[in-house]
């Protein structure tokens, strides 16, 4: 019986060892697990605060010609696509015809010119004859008065006298008509002469010919398109952008920035803001000069941004801060235990994938986690994988 309860003991003995080592392996200890981090301290660099707008490209010089006379376009010197340089001749209307007529009316002053001539001789004439015819009157005037002449005779003189002064008013007003009428026919002729060089057109300025609406030897009428000329050497990009950044934009100062398929390809500057907003859309225009080193054709997109700010300041990427409640931005760095550690950051121009810092005084020293942040709290044991 002693040897049966001995048995029991001993076994009692080894299950209490075996629980014992059960109990030691539950408590081993587990590694804590580190967040794989990207680190980058604080960049200086240039930060804009800017509009980013699509905007057609123009001319700064194009002209719709139109033919100033009515007739026939006998003469068309240019094709779609042609270069003229200013005051080459593009196209001539009817010009013999309108030659003839020149020289119709020149002919006509010069009958206007001599009929004027005869008024005058007439009225030199017609004062001549009233003159004598007074001098007539005044001797049978007295003869008259002495009673030494007939009361008909008398009568004579005195009709005579009347009839001479109505001469000279009719020479009078016969020179009137005829200097207008050498008047009218010198307007004639500056109308005529100004219908000869309307006839033919030449160009205003260094220009490439856009579009031609006739063909040579079709009749025209005044006012009727004949071509669409454009100087390709001198483009700007017109925009409409949002009445809110009406004050920002200064004809003359504010900067633009002009991108191709997202190249960046040269700066310019605002030559021209509207004086006032469209009710409707409330946009208002704003044209920019291209470069001249910019290669771009009147008609197309071009891409460009409006730079309403642009300072130099530190910065880190956009995604490195991380919104909390009430507007607050925070960002994580490392510490010399490697761990996290977080810090207020006041956000200020936001530059395509970079965010300016407005305090990094107290942050200039620290590296900050800008890939894996969202899985880092404070006191996350970090593990950076870049050479920083």
């Amino acid at each position: 019986m002693n040897q049966f309860f001995n048995s029991l003991a001993a076994a009692a003995i080894a299950g209490a060892v075996l629980c014992g080592g059960c109990g030691k392996a539950e408590k081993k200890e587990v590694a804590e697990r580190e967040v794989r981090v990207t680190l980058e301290p604080l960049q200086k660099r240039v930060f804009r605060r800017q509009i980013p707008v699509q905007g057609t490209v123009w001319p700064v010089e194009y002209a719709t010609i139109s033919a100033k006379i009515s007739g026939t376009l006998e003469l068309l010197k240019v094709d779609e696509g042609d270069s003229r340089r200013k005051g080459d001749v593009l196209f001539g209307i009817d010009r013999q015809n309108l030659k003839n007529q020149v020289t119709v009316c020149e002919d006509e002053i010069k009958v206007k010119q001599a009929e004027l001539e005869s008024a005058k001789i007439a009225l030199e004439s017609a004062e001549i004859s009233r003159e004598q015819a007074a001098v007539d009157y005044e001797r049978f005037l007295t003869l008259w008065n002495a009673k030494a002449t007939s009361q008909s005779e008398f009568e004579t003189y005195e009709t005579a006298h009347k009839k001479a002064a109505t001469e000279v008013r009719n020479a009078q007003a016969a020179i009137v008509n005829a200097e207008a009428q050498l008047k009218q026919a010198e307007g004639n002729l500056t109308i005529a002469r100004k219908n000869l060089d309307d006839s033919v057109v030449t160009a205003p300025f260094d220009c490439v010919v856009a579009d031609k609406y006739v063909e040579e030897n079709e009749y025209v009428t005044a006012g009727q398109d004949i071509l669409r000329l454009e100087n390709q050497r001198q483009l700007e990009v017109i925009c409409y952008i949002s009445a809110v950044y009406y004050g920002n934009v200064t004809a003359g100062k504010t900067p633009v920035r002009f991108s191709l398929d997202g190249v960046d390809k040269g700066q310019g500057v605002v030559t021209y803001k509207a004086p006032s907003i469209d009710p409707e859309s409330r946009t208002f225009k704003v044209k920019a000069l291209v470069p001249p080193e910019i290669s771009l054709v009147s008609g197309t997109l071009c891409a460009m941004n409006i730079i309403l700010e642009e300072k130099e300041a530190y910065g880190l990427p956009v995604d490195a801060l991380l919104l909390r409640a009430n507007d607050r931005y925070i960002v994580y760095a490392i510490d010399p235990e490697k761990r996290a550690k977080s810090f207020d950051v006041v956000r200020g121009i936001v530059d395509g994938k970079y965010c300016e810092v407005m305090n990094p005084q107290e942050l200039l020293k620290e590296r900050f986690v800008v890939t894996g942040q969202t899985f880092v709290n404070n006191g996350s044991l970090l593990r950076a994988v870049n050479a920083e």
